[in-house]
């Protein structure tokens, strides 16, 4: 890899190619507050004081941008969620079955997509491809019985 376009594949090193010159352009830091700016005031709407408990001891406050995606994630241009085929959209996503015989899929990358609901719901629908739901919940009853459920 020339260190200046994307192959697109997982597994490099994220200090590696492109990824190494994380944040070193110029105005990068410049667009990454101003951008940040937008976020903080429309938090401010609801909590006024956060910047000030944002800075408390403990805490920690930190932007992350499709740059921060791409590093930490290895994700391509730092993208995340679903990526449908050319020509479809999100609802003709693929469920949790793979090309790989017992193998399922669930997370932000399939169908329903990011963020804690969509990955939760993935994981729902990947369980009910192993089991129905009367097997679930006997199964839960059980756990419940034995103590690893409350």
């Amino acid at each position: 890899m020339d260190g200046k376009s994307e192959s697109g594949k997982v597994g490099m090193s994220p200090n590696t190619g492109a990824s190494a010159a994380y944040g070193k352009s110029d105005g990068y830091q410049a667009l990454k507050d101003e951008r940040a700016e937008v976020l903080w005031k429309a938090v401010e709407c609801v909590i006024p004081d956060v910047r000030q408990r944002a800075k408390r001891k403990g805490s920690i406050a930190l932007v992350g941008t499709p740059l921060t995606h791409r590093r930490y994630n290895q994700r391509f241009k730092g993208t995340y969620g679903p990526a449908p085929s050319p020509g479809k959209d999100v609802w003709e996503l693929g469920g949790s079955l793979t090309g790989i015989r017992n193998l399922l899929a669930c997370g932000d990358t399939t169908f329903p997509g990011i963020g804690l609901p969509g990955v939760a719901a993935s994981g729902t629908i990947a369980a009910n491809t192993l089991a129905t739901i009367r097997q679930q919940g006997s199964l839960m009853k059980e756990l419940k019985k034995n103590g690893a459920l409350q």
